[in-house]
């Protein structure tokens, strides 16, 4: 794969609120919907800010079927002619179900999911992220979790690409210290596991090579002062930019691995994505031996010590074994067995066995 695209449009500013409201008005919509966190809604103040009757926070930690049931009731009680996603990953992905119903009208999620024709039109959105690592305010696809079937779901359609992404590193300094390593993980992953894929393109390749130098740069000044706001800019870029990277080749191996942590054991999705990544690395390196030698030498670390940088990331902030999270050995082959998913483990650039991923997984059990 050799061509690069990509129509988001990223904005910086130290003014989210101003900024927002100028491209409001910008792309004409009259009627927004605001798609955000019960936390977030709180946070930010957002009641204050904007009609709160066009507000919607019943988003969980992992968007689920219910979630966006409730979201498209909301919007059929309402004339919105715009979506406005201001959040995590959770919210944008829920954002996006959310814009897919304004434009098709169809309230069965399956039938969204799977509507691959072109759009009739194109719904204007502001996605605003406000942590560190989704990089959704820069792709057309959003994560679903049917809880019932146990089982995740992704809606993808070039149509649901943001408009516009506004980036403000005051969103994100009030987040605590666990969510921003969890988010700065999940970020190095969408990097990594764009570089080690078969859709893999020079484009997508030096965006996620400049997105990993940046973390590993700075995830462990912001483990010493999470206050520090160019601290949390630059890594808000960098998840940014990973995002540019991944929303040309979709994830592989360690995304796919990481859906069966998350549906049965509740491990937060920035974890389950990246704990896998230094096994991963070991099979994949041999391939990538060209972007894993600019990642090193920009950061001035061998490959050992590249490894080592990574594994301290989320040290003594974050449980990061199998076992610490409550995974029995006996659960691993089953967990094995279920860690392939189609359009994920597929594009990983080592064909892998369920004996290889059973092997990583007995490596980060403890």
């Amino acid at each position: 794969m050799s061509s690069y695209y990509n129509p988001v449009r990223i904005i910086k500013t130290d003014d989210w609120h101003r900024e927002l409201n100028y491209r409001i008005n910008d792309l004409s919509i009259t009627a927004p919907v605001f798609i955000t966190s019960p936390g977030n809604r709180k946070r930010l103040h957002l009641d204050t800010k904007f009609d709160p009757d066009a507000i919607f926070s019943n988003v969980d930690s992992n968007p689920t079927f219910d979630n966006c049931k409730d979201a498209l009731k909301f919007c059929q009680e309402n004339r919105f002619d715009g979506v406005v996603a201001l959040g995590g990953g959770s919210a944008m992905d829920l954002a996006k179900v959310v814009m897919a119903y304004l434009v098709l009208e169809k309230t069965d999620i399956h039938e969204l999911i799977k509507y691959k024709e072109s759009y009739p039109q194109d719904i204007p959105s502001i996605f605003l992220p406000t942590t560190h690592g989704t990089g959704s305010e820069a792709t057309m696809w959003g994560t679903i979790w049917n809880m019932e079937e146990e089982k995740k779901y992704s809606i993808s359609h070039p149509s649901l690409y943001p408009t516009i992404a506004i980036l403000d590193g005051n969103l994100t300094l009030t987040l605590p210290l666990d969510i921003s390593i969890t988010t700065v993980m999940d970020a190095l992953s969408h990097s990594f596991e764009s570089i080690w894929n078969k859709k893999a393109n020079p484009t997508s390749t030096n965006f996620a090579i400049s997105a990993i130098c940046s973390i590993l740069e700075n995830a462990s000044s912001l483990k010493k002062n999470s206050k520090d706001l160019n601290i949390r800019k630059k890594l808000l870029k960098a998840s940014a930019v990973a995002g540019l990277a991944f929303s040309n080749t979709t994830t592989a191996a360690a995304h796919s691995m990481s859906y069966p942590l998350t549906i049965h054991y509740g491990i937060p999705h920035g974890v389950a994505s990246s704990i896998s990544l230094i096994p991963l690395l070991d099979i994949n390196g041999k391939l990538i031996k060209e972007p894993l030698e600019r990642i090193c030498n920009n950061n001035e670390l061998t490959l050992d010590e590249l490894k080592e940088t990574i594994r301290l990331i989320p040290q003594n902030v974050i449980p990061y074994t199998l076992d610490e999270w409550g995974i029995p050995e006996d659960q691993l082959p089953k967990l094995a067995e279920e860690s392939f998913t189609k359009g994920r483990m597929d594009n990983n650039i080592v064909d892998l066995t369920t004996y290889d991923v059973l092997s990583i997984f007995n490596k980060i059990w403890k």
